[in-house]
């Protein structure tokens, strides 16, 4: 089912379950806002997201700081 037009927020999506989600969705058209704590996992997701044709873009928030959680609440979200 294509999701042109949309833009989802995976936490968690640099490794693991979270960075298989990311990668399917961005197959269907979907822009994908990856999140985590390392920029270089961050990138190599990215990077396969762009190859398949997907958009997307890294936010990257330790979600044990309040500091992360907000400037993260507070990103622009256009990938």
């Amino acid at each position: 089912m294509p999701h042109d037009n949309r833009t989802i927020l995976i936490t968690g999506s640099t490794d693991g379950v979270g960075r298989r989600v990311a990668e399917r969705l961005a197959r269907t058209g979907t822009s994908v806002l990856v999140h985590g704590r390392d920029r270089g996992r961050a990138e190599a997701v990215l990077t396969t997201i762009r190859r398949a044709g997907g958009a997307g873009a890294f936010y990257p928030a330790d979600f044990s700081s309040l500091a992360d959680v907000q400037a993260l609440a507070d990103a622009d979200r256009e990938p």
